[in-house]
């Protein structure tokens, strides 16, 4: 799969103008020579989003609501690739509108067991010769492709262990306490849901906010408390990569803890709460910068044997993020896959994690483009193109 950017008649879909949807069609907006439209349940909010911008493409504005898939099928015509970044309980229903409206289809990830629902649709998408492509962010996402350049060095898999780890040493004009950029109930679900974990084979399920465990990234980050929460990698490896023990695991500071165990003591992080806790927490007044400096590493540490030698790859993005938040390590794979899609680049007909489809070599080319850098055992690999 190469990324070239000529110019193509071809759509793209956005559906969802969050912070991430916004993000997407920005990344478009810069890399993409094509049509993109903009899916939302109030069309006028979203355009007030981009306003007076230089567009060398055409961008639409159209009603979209996962809700209503009639309305939804016909808002998608037209469109080559979908990007979905509305909240994973949609998921299921975007595949379904995509495969009525002949459209492939993208999504952010779906919080391990939507994930599971959803690669039961692989026989659908294949009669459609159709490409859905699962968790296409950061994490899961890139993390699914280190894994895999992992794997391809070895003839067994023993162990995958992924770490998330951001430091941010921005200023702030006004700080919020939970104040993030992504969805605040999908942050709130992978806080407060049993995190899955892969054990000799077997997945389990573990109590929230375990295995805080000390752990030191490489510079800038240092060291993080890093815990284990529910995500999509661990649903999909060790099928893909038949790997035997897969966790992940993400750092979140202190302070950000202690007020999400807060929440959960007082039963608001119930699964029949969360929804309703997300509605009212999003009233918070947003964070405003005065100066935005953070530095993200997203590793991967991939163990087992090539023939009877034991062989430990670790494979890392590094994100580096001036002026910018470091969530352009989530919008910018979506957008680079659809493209990939939109062109006709991705050709297997199907529902597919990252692994099983993403070509490394040509990816890793363009996260590079907007400033993603990947490293391999500690050192920044200068020659993606050669990447397996």
């Amino acid at each position: 799969m190469g990324f070239n950017l000529g110019m193509i008649e071809r759509t793209i879909a956005v559906l969802g103008a969050g912070m991430i949807g916004k993000r997407i069609v920005d990344d478009l907006l810069r890399t993409f020579d094509g049509n993109i439209v903009v899916l939302s349940r109030h069309p006028g909010k979203s355009r007030r989003l981009f306003p007076g911008r230089r567009r060398s493409v055409p961008l639409v504005f159209r009603a979209g609501d996962a809700t209503r898939p009639t309305g939804l099928v016909k808002a998608l015509k037209g469109a080559a690739a979908v990007v979905n970044a509305v909240h994973h309980e949609h998921n299921e229903a975007v595949m379904g509108a995509c495969l009525r409206a002949g459209a492939h289809y993208v999504d952010l990830g779906g919080l391990y067991h939507y994930t599971l629902k959803q690669l039961a649709w692989r026989r659908r998408f294949e009669r459609a010769r159709l490409t859905a492509v699962l968790g296409m962010g950061a994490a899961p996402g890139i993390t699914n492709v280190l894994a895999a350049c992992g794997a391809s060095e070895l003839t067994r898999v023993d162990a995958v262990e992924i770490r998330i780890g951001m430091v941010d040493r921005s200023s702030y004009r006004r700080a919020s306490p939970l104040s993030n950029s992504y969805s605040l109930q999908t942050l709130l679900e992978e806080c407060s849901w049993p995190p899955a974990v892969f054990r000799n084979g077997k997945a389990a399920f573990l109590e929230p906010f375990s295995g805080r465990d000390p752990y030191r990234f490489p510079a800038p980050v240092g060291r993080q408390t890093p815990q284990y929460t529910i995500h999509s990698e661990v649903a999909t490896l060790p099928r893909t990569l038949r790997a035997r023990d897969v966790f992940f695991k993400i750092a979140f500071d202190d302070g950000f803890v202690e007020r999400i165990q807060a929440l959960r003591e007082a039963g608001l992080l119930d699964p029949e709460n969360v929804s309703a806790a997300a509605g009212i927490l999003s009233r918070l007044p947003p964070a405003i910068a005065a100066k935005i400096e953070q530095y993200e590493i997203i590793q991967v540490i991939v163990k087992g044997r090539r023939g009877s030698e034991r062989r430990t790859a670790r494979w890392e993005a590094h994100v580096p993020a001036a002026g910018e938040t470091v969530d352009k390590d989530t919008a910018a794979p979506a957008s680079i896959v659809a493209q990939g899609l939109a062109r006709g680049e991705i050709t297997r007909a199907g529902v597919f994690p990252p692994e099983s489809v993403i070509e490394p070599g040509a990816f890793f080319e363009e996260l590079g483009r907007r400033g993603i850098r990947i490293h391999k055992n500690g050192r920044r690999v200068l020659n993606l193109s050669d990447i397996p």
